[in-house]
């Protein structure tokens, strides 16, 4: 099983106002905007990767190489916000797409689910030999995420700003981990 992103999220869940007002900057100030803006993506980055979560909505794709014996597949990086698609390929190459009434999206649990539909079952085919099946989803926050996650990319961002020379030291990372832990889905 894999997965990759198609589309990244439009707006970083905090803003360049959020982390200047966290380091105490002058908001007038913009001699370091674009270094504040890189340091905003890479702690998100960082807290979707640790928490298993995607903090704003994004498109990505799961691949499997077949369908699972279970009436159900677990799909990554919740909250899951609805399936696009489901394709599969045959041994020919023929790329054929599953229809939408043979299942039913799950996206009020985390991880979301796509589960098969009454009497229904996954295409039985000879499946190309790698990456058969593709699941494309659309998936994080729409809207607010959790304040603990901004509260931890802050403070993220406040240890680039504050160690940008240095190697930020193992306990304050523990502390951006610590907060983010209660909210991390366990690995799929």
């Amino acid at each position: 099983m894999g997965y990759k992103l198609i589309t990244p999220i439009a707006t970083e869940p905090i803003t360049l106002t959020e982390v200047k007002r966290h380091l105490r900057l002058d908001l007038d100030d913009t001699s370091e905007d674009d270094q504040l803006n890189k340091w905003i993506i890479s702690a998100r980055e960082y807290g979707e990767t640790y928490t298993r979560r995607a903090f704003g909505t994004q498109t990505r794709e799961l691949t499997l190489n077949n369908f699972p014996c279970a009436s159900y597949i677990e799909i990554p990086k919740p909250p899951l916000q609805a399936i696009t698609s489901i394709t599969y390929k045959d041994s020919n190459g023929t790329v054929k797409t599953m229809p939408d009434t043979d299942y039913i999206v799950d996206i009020d649990n985390e991880p979301g689910k796509v589960v098969l539909g009454y009497s229904k079952s996954w295409p039985v085919f000879t499946p190309y030999p790698i990456n058969a099946v593709r699941i494309r989803f659309v998936c994080g926050y729409n809207g607010d995420i959790p304040s603990c996650f901004k509260d931890a990319m802050l403070f993220h961002v406040g240890l680039f700003y504050k160690y940008r020379d240095e190697a930020i030291p193992k306990d304050h990372i523990d502390t951006v981990n610590r907060i983010y832990y209660p909210n991390r889905i366990p690995q799929l």
